[in-house]
């Protein structure tokens, strides 16, 4: 390591295909990626780092759809190796990237187009037009110690991992066009800035998630705003959480709660009467909402878990924690911005 840490937020559809593809692109010595579904749109991506000499490791959920089988194959063809999470005991739901063991990446959406769309050219709206994309959440660092957690969480899902089943074989094409989704605007660059590496931690695993988003939530005092595709109330660890932000408001923070879709009824009641303010994306106003995370005070919170009994659970899940007030701002208004755009709870109800 060489100075201060480095640490990178970035925004879907916004600006997070760009930076991952360039992340990506820097790989010279080992590339190893963990996540949930892998289209052709970064397949290309993976194999080129395999071609030009770097080690190529990738873990992939144990199902085929989304390219993963495509991608299996791409990547085993140009020299990288490929193995799979059994799905039936945990799913590899985690979005994690570890490239020449010093940059890590943790983010809520796939390496599909419809995650992470990017320009062709660099630069943002005004420079470029805006992009279809799912709102997700991105992170990137260069401190040694997330490096090293990520690298020993890597490794211990590699050994529980096995090859690609024999029934993976690549089928047709998958479409790389976004489909149902919208194109927010404004659309912003990331931002980058020093970080203080000890206000930077990883965090692996739904359980251990859950309880660090415990902490978190426990400990604020002006805010706590969190972005979840869907809320699942059945789960007792989210009712945990919901009873620990409406704790917080009872304190005086600003507690709101912005769902990623028009939530199912059963959903809708719950949170109805949880007692904390929340609303939905929409894609005719926005986009949909596919980022998982919180602001709570100038904690900053990107993650892949989703508010479920799977994504608090067993899952193989990853989220980088940064107590950072530039970072929380950045997201936060995004946050302030898909909330602006969004539904009220009452019209799912």
């Amino acid at each position: 390591m060489h100075g201060v840490p480095e640490l990178i937020c970035a925004l879907g559809p916004d600006n997070a295909g760009s930076v991952l593809t360039g992340l990506i692109g820097r790989a010279r010595s080992t590339l190893d990626v963990a996540v949930y579904e892998v289209g052709p749109s970064y397949a290309w991506a993976l194999a080129s780092a395999a071609r030009r000499g770097a080690r190529v490791r990738l873990i992939l959920d144990g199902h085929r759809a989304d390219g993963n089988a495509g991608t299996a194959s791409a990547v085993a063809l140009a020299g990288g190796r490929v193995r799979v999470l059994d799905r039936a005991v945990a799913a590899g739901h985690w979005k994690l990237l570890v490239v020449d063991g010093r940059e890590v990446a943790v983010g809520s959406g796939n390496l599909i187009w419809r995650d992470a769309p990017r320009h062709s050219r660099r630069g943002v709206a005004p420079v470029a037009p805006l992009l279809r994309g799912t709102r997700e959440w991105w992170s990137v660092t260069d401190a040694a110690e997330i490096a090293g957690v990520a690298g020993a969480a890597f490794e211990a899902a590699w050994a529980a991992a096995g090859p690609p089943p024999r029934v993976w074989r690549p089928g047709a094409s998958v479409r790389q066009d976004p489909g149902a989704v919208g194109a927010p605007a404004p659309q912003v660059e990331p931002m980058q800035l020093a970080a203080d590496a000890g206000r930077v931690r990883l965090v692996v695993g739904g359980l251990a998630i859950a309880i660090a988003l415990r902490t978190v939530i426990d400990a604020a005092r002006g805010r706590v705003l969190v972005t979840a595709p869907y809320v699942a109330g059945r789960a007792a660890a989210v009712r945990e959480l919901i009873a620990a932000a409406r704790d917080a408001q009872v304190r005086g923070a600003d507690v709101r709660f912005l769902l990623g879709t028009r939530p199912r009824p059963g959903e809708a009641v719950f949170m109805a009467r949880s007692g904390v303010a929340a609303r939905w994306m929409d894609p005719s106003t926005s986009t949909r909402g596919h980022a998982k995370g919180l602001i709570a005070d100038t904690t900053a919170v990107v993650t892949s878990a989703n508010w479920s009994r799977t994504g608090f659970g067993a899952s193989w899940e990853a989220a980088l924690l940064m107590d950072s007030a530039p970072a929380a701002a950045y997201l936060a208004a995004a946050w302030e911005r898909d909330w602006a755009a969004a539904q009220p709870l009452s019209s799912a109800v």
